[in-house]
């Protein structure tokens, strides 16, 4: 399969993968689960090594994490087991494209939150596979072509970016998608507004009115410290002192990409435990923070990051039964608008289709990831994605049943007919 798996935060994606792996590695085959963050592939690591306890001592696969922060003795350690076959399954961040990791029978890639992944790194990740593939083929040289397996990819996210988007639509990835939200979930209430004095004012005392009924409460900063080069941005670490004493009596936390993986870990941890209300933070939070009873969330100059960010950040809230909010504080009100597409829908397509609208796929072969929409003799992509799919369906289903079409002559003399249309260049 060449599958993306798209479904809202905390969905059960996570849970369809480890299914998937696991199915590979009970045939004897690997399996890697590539993440964009340490604090993700540990939580991922704990999750599944929780839920394989439960097997028997001889069945329970062995599995890996290996992250920038793993050890260099424990990295050596790691990827000769992959090499040898002996670790069935790594969870693991870039460490897992590395020229140094090669794998014995790799036979599926997932790769979470792929939004967050180049498509040159997707693409070596990936090419892996194939390798590994390679190999296994060239061992069993004496059997027929059919003893190449072709590998699986699945690759998961709550907002596709627009490029992934329109591969999907075009049939060259499949789709899959989970619509159901988990039980007992409430709506989030989003609000978009413009961060001027009055914005302000009228956030605090939201802020105010959640902590005092026991709500812990996100802020969320797109730089660490204050830049002359770019004055009008607020900062996390900037902003820390004067935001307790707005809020004298709750005590606040700190958490951005330069701390250590210990302090991260430390001030999460006060943060869920409640030994901190408000915790400042940056994009870090993004992905792999699960705070159940976090139930508001602010994002200082939310234009500054894209719809899918924003998006996953939300996500941070609203994890339990407790009623949650999140506003998005603009820098001027010209960008409103965008953020405003968010007080719309908590629909991840509906937000990746509008996200498309606004920058376009990018080229459909190659790395650019944005751009103008193109134009095409019949279909819109952003509207007509339903028919494309069906038409893909149907191409597929008649070359299955005649690859020459000599069981459709009357399409394949309509075909020689005609100039073919050049779909995926310019």
């Amino acid at each position: 399969m060449n599958r993306l798996l798209q479904g809202d935060v905390g969905c059960g994606k996570t849970i369809v993968a480890f299914l998937a792996c696991m199915e590979v590695v009970s045939s004897g085959f690997q399996a890697a689960f590539m993440v964009p963050t340490e604090v993700l592939a540990l939580q991922h690591y704990e999750h599944l090594t929780s839920l394989l306890d439960k097997f028997d001592g001889d069945d329970k696969p062995n599995i890996a994490l290996l992250t920038g922060s793993t050890s260099t003795r424990e990295s050596r350690i790691i990827r000769n087991g992959l090499k040898t076959g002996e670790i069935a399954m790594v969870i693991g961040t870039h460490s897992l494209i590395a020229d140094k990791t090669d794998f014995s029978a790799l036979r599926i890639s997932v790769i979470d939150e792929q939004q967050r992944f180049g498509v040159v790194q997707r693409g070596r990740f990936n090419s892996k596979l194939y390798t590994s593939s390679s190999k296994l083929s060239d061992e069993n040289e004496a059997s027929d072509s059919e003893t190449f397996m072709a590998p699986h990819v699945l690759a998961m996210s709550a907002t596709p970016i627009p490029r992934t988007l329109a591969l999907a639509l075009y049939g060259d990835m499949s789709l899959t998608q989970i619509t159901d939200l988990p039980p007992g979930r409430q709506p989030i209430e989003t609000l978009a507004l413009e961060g001027n004095d009055a914005g302000f004012k009228t956030v605090f005392q939201m802020m105010r009115d959640e902590l005092i009924d026991g709500g812990k409460v996100y802020l969320v900063y797109p730089i660490i410290d204050e830049s002359e080069h770019l004055p009008q941005l607020r900062a996390a670490a900037a902003e820390f002192d004067s935001i307790k004493e707005n809020f004298e009596g709750y005590p606040c936390g700190l958490l951005h990409g330069r701390m250590t993986s210990d302090e991260k870990y430390e001030a999460l941890s006060s943060f869920r435990r409640g030994e901190t209300c408000i915790l400042l933070s940056t994009q870090v939070i993004e992905i792999g923070v699960d705070v159940p009873d976090a139930s508001m969330m602010v994002v200082m100059n939310a234009e500054r990051f894209g719809i899918a960010q924003l998006h996953q950040l939300r996500g941070r809230v609203g994890r339990s039964e407790r009623k949650s909010r999140c506003i998005f504080l603009a820098s001027t009100p010209s960008t409103l608008p965008r953020l405003k597409v968010l007080e719309k829908s908590a629909d991840g397509f509906y937000l990746a289709n509008a996200d498309l609208l606004l920058r376009g796929p990018g080229n459909l072969l190659g790395k650019k990831q944005s751009g103008h929409l193109p134009e095409f003799p019949i279909a819109r992509l952003e509207i007509d994605g339903g028919i494309l799919q069906e038409a893909d369906h149907a191409a597929l289903k008649v070359l299955a049943s005649s690859n020459d079409l000599a069981l459709y002559p009357r399409l394949k003399v309509e075909l020689s007919m005609r100039q073919p249309l050049c779909i995926l260049g310019d």
